[in-house]
């Protein structure tokens, strides 16, 4: 999904420390650690950072983001919530820490602990709380589909152009009331431009085709978002639509795509992964 770029910004440490982790000078380690983190060596960004959390003393918050968001690229989720969790409870009024640690506990698959983070960051934050689409995902895959339902309805109050939060309502709305009942609640949106999500909208409406949006992600070429975002979709189209081996068919297409800095490519794997666990 689109939006949130602060907030992406924060999850995922492109170029953003929370105000009240950095304030001061950064020891010379972390600065090194951090300009690794950015240049791409995420091992030798949590090395470093752990070298500074082993020293004597309360935890450095500055050690403790660096090291959750590289163990985040690593793929090590479980051990970045915990760094983020730790971190919140040192810096409670930050709710871009709490986005950090519940986007890093859905990647762990802990559904209800990423709700708990996301309701704090909007307990803080009250803006927050139609912005953060990521905590409707966690909805879907709790169960808690009135919760997912409003989410995704308040969002479009923020994002009335986004397809994927149409798509994601429905979802939870055919989840609790039955694929009819969200085909004629499905929100509608402005113009969203990126290829293939006027298809998608389509197809999801009912006046379109899976072949149709799988032939506008292959004729914007190349191997990366467009066919990713066709196959996640189909799969989850499918799975509303009750087509579970073809919805795992997709879901894993999208997988293999391997975008693990995307969020939306988080939820396909997740997807996969508690949908092979049968849950």
């Amino acid at each position: 999904m689109r939006g949130l770029a602060v907030l992406l910004a924060l999850a995922t440490l492109l170029a953003v420390v929370p105000t009240a982790v950095a304030q001061g000078d950064p020891a010379e380690s972390l600065a090194e650690a951090l300009a690794a983190l950015r240049g791409g060596d995420a091992a030798g960004a949590a090395g470093t950072a752990t070298t500074v959390l082993q020293r004597e003393g309360p935890p450095d918050p500055t050690a403790l983001w660096i090291r959750g968001n590289a163990r985040e690229r690593l793929e090590e989720y479980a051990g970045a919530a915990a760094d983020f969790d730790r971190l919140a409870h040192l810096e409670p009024s930050e709710p871009g820490i709490l986005v950090a640690l519940g986007g890093a506990r859905f990647k762990a698959g802990d559904m209800e602990g990423s709700i708990e983070a996301f309701d704090a960051a909007a307990q803080l934050d009250e803006s927050l709380a139609a912005q953060l689409w990521q905590r409707g995902i966690s909805h879907y895959y709790s169960r808690r589909l009135d919760d997912c339902v409003r989410q995704f309805e308040i969002h479009r109050t923020v994002n009335p152009q986004d397809v994927e939060n149409s798509v994601w309502h429905f979802l939870c709305v055919a989840a609790r009331d039955g694929f009819e009942r969200a085909r004629s609640a499905l929100i509608p949106v402005g113009r969203d431009g990126r290829v293939p999500m006027r298809e998608v909208f389509r197809l999801f409406s009912g006046e379109g085709s899976a072949a149709d949006v799988l032939r506008a992600a292959e004729k914007a070429g190349g191997t990366g978002s467009p066919l990713f975002y066709a196959h996640l979709y189909l799969g989850l189209y499918h799975e509303a639509f009750g087509n579970t081996a073809l919805s795992a068919r997709h879901v894993g297409r999208a997988v293999d795509v391997r975008m693990p800095g995307n969020y939306m490519w988080q939820v396909a794997r997740v997807h996969r992964e508690l949908r092979a666990a049968g849950d």
